[in-house]
């Protein structure tokens, strides 16, 4: 069984530290540099279907009260993936149980992290590994589990954090892999100090996606490209502060944080070449610098068992800030399984970090 370990930390203000594991493996995504010159922007090809839709699991109503944080976040990231062709996730009962379960497990402990330790922390325990506690739920024959934690502190109050979390999962590109995987069902929970009495003020985002044997995975058509984000996505990060594992190993990204970060994914199993890839600032027509292409072949933390970049999937990431509320176009080319692609759209900052 695979599990995908994702965690994030964040004050009700400021993202302040992410932790996490990864793995994985795979084959090429060579790197590539941005273009010497910078295309002027030009009008999106990437409306509306460029992005191919998942194949999978269909939007179902779910179970989370109106207006609670789970139904925010629930809400906001099958919004995410849906306009941009990774198909929805189903809430799942199960999932939610082993989500809660273990958010107040790290609330109880005062912990951040994806291992429950029976002898030094036994106060809530419900399993070792996020499979585990899945299994324990009531959630049987997991394919594949994901697990992503978002912790505020500094204050108790829930109000805007579930969507808020997703949010600042969305603009690491670990944790956003993990969030766009292949997945069919999922629980959410968002639970505060206040709910179980601790001292120390904090609230956990916890989220559990996962997928059965049976009903295997989403997948995308076997000639798609999809990006995350994609033409016409809104409220984009402008800015990463942080991730564990830091995608830039010992660059301090608190002191220099990276801009906004681009996922591209194909069908699991097809190879995915980036032959260029360039932004720009449609207001001023101002080039954004990009690092290379991040993929299999050079993610700087494979091979690891689950979590790093395989070979059909890659980001690229601005290389410091950008500005808020700005809209932005991307433009990218490369070949999947040898079959040359170029995807141009637009995507618009928050006005918020």
């Amino acid at each position: 069984m695979k599990t995908t370990n994702h965690g994030l930390l964040m004050s009700s203000l400021l993202l302040l530290a992410l932790a996490g594991c990864g793995g994985g493996g795979g084959s090429s995504v060579p790197p590539a540099a941005v273009p010497a010159e910078i295309p002027p922007p030009v009008a999106s090809t990437d409306v509306p279907a460029a992005n191919g839709a998942a194949t999978g699991a269909a939007a179902t109503p779910s179970a989370y009260a109106a207006g609670s944080e789970e139904l925010a976040a629930l809400n906001l990231l099958n919004a995410e993936r849906s306009r941009c062709g990774f198909g929805t996730l189903a809430q799942n009962a199960s999932l939610d149980t082993a989500a809660r379960a273990h958010a107040d497990y790290q609330i109880i402990n005062n912990l951040l992290t994806h291992m429950q330790d029976a002898a030094r922390y036994p106060r809530g325990f419900t399993g070792t590994t996020p499979a585990d506690r899945v299994r324990a739920a009531g959630y049987a024959n997991a394919a594949g589990v994901t697990d992503e934690i978002v912790a505020f502190s500094g204050s108790a109050a829930k109000t805007g954090l579930g969507a808020e979390g997703v949010r600042g999962l969305l603009s690491a590109p670990y944790h956003l892999r993990g969030l766009m995987a292949g997945h069919r069902d999922v629980g959410v929970s968002v639970r505060s100090s206040a709910d179980l009495g601790t001292a120390t003020p904090s609230v956990y985002l916890q989220i559990n996606a996962a997928h059965t044997s049976a009903a295997g995975a989403q997948t995308v058509a076997v000639n798609s490209v999809n990006t995350y984000p994609c033409q016409g996505s809104t409220g984009i990060k402008r800015l990463l502060s942080n991730e564990t594992p830091n995608p830039i190993p010992n660059r301090d990204l608190a002191v220099n944080p990276l801009g906004p970060v681009v996922y591209v994914g194909l069908r699991e199993g097809n190879t995915l070449v980036i032959n260029s890839s360039a932004m720009v600032e449609l207001a001023t027509g101002r080039p954004v610098a990009l690092r290379p292409p991040i993929g299999a072949a050079n993610d700087p933390h494979a091979p690891c068992q689950e979590g790093c970049f395989k070979r059909h999937e890659a980001y690229i990431a601005a290389d410091a800030p950008v500005a808020a509320d700005a809209a932005f176009q991307m433009v990218i080319t490369g070949t999947n399984n040898g079959v040359a692609f170029s995807r141009t759209f637009t995507f618009t900052t928050g006005s918020g970090s």
